[in-house]
């Protein structure tokens, strides 16, 4: 890994689909903002990284070494959050942006180290599994300008896809790493797979 990465979590959606506030939603006994946030210490330990959540709730990640930026316009869409965090990574010098969701808690921070070593200048780094694409996605700076012109509900994916012959893919160690949460029974779905897996894993 070359540079500042800034891992920036993405945590200002309403969660309409889960029909309540998913983001406190408790996932292992921890809300799940709280569950990617460790996910991110973890993976960002000894490295020259920031993290930067964007969240539309004020105070929600008032920790140590996080530096938080407020979406008070949720509504605007996903492009909107992106912007936000982006321009507060590029103001601190970033070169390279990591975007992470926070309904993915079975992501493991191993898998989010990789994904950071494998930045390289002009390039796109995907966690994948199966051949399929999934969340985190790591953007070099080059990159920035396109990222900064999304607009509405379009994310960082729409910009992975103009550039197919620049993405590195990272393998998940495990399928489930990339499984998200919209409902409440996806919830209920992970959960069970965790104290199904719990009594005979290795790792």
């Amino acid at each position: 890994m070359g540079g500042k990465l800034a891992l920036i979590l993405m945590a200002a959606g309403a969660g309409r689909r889960f029909n309540g506030d998913k983001l406190a939603a408790p996932f292992r006994g921890r809300p799940l903002w709280q569950q990617a946030l460790e996910t991110a210490r973890l993976a960002a330990e000894g490295k020259n990284a920031l993290l930067i959540p964007v969240t539309r709730i004020p105070g929600l990640f008032n920790s140590p070494g996080v530096i938080p930026v407020e979406n008070l316009s949720p509504a605007l869409g996903v492009s909107h959050t992106v912007r936000l965090g982006l321009k507060k990574a590029a103001e601190l010098g970033a070169d390279g942006a990591v975007f992470l969701v926070c309904d993915q808690p079975l992501l493991r921070p191993a898998t989010l180290t990789r994904l950071m070593e494998s930045h390289r200048p002009g390039m796109i780094s995907c966690v994948r599994s199966g051949g399929v694409p999934g969340n985190p996605v790591l953007f070099d700076r080059a990159f920035f300008p396109e990222l900064l012109a999304l607009s509405g509900d379009r994310g960082g994916k729409a910009v992975m896809g103009r550039h197919p012959d620049r993405v590195l893919w990272v393998e998940a160690e495990a399928a489930e790493e990339l499984w998200d949460i919209d409902r409440a029974e996806d919830m209920r779905k992970l959960e069970g797979f965790e104290k199904e897996k719990a009594p005979g894993e290795n790792g």
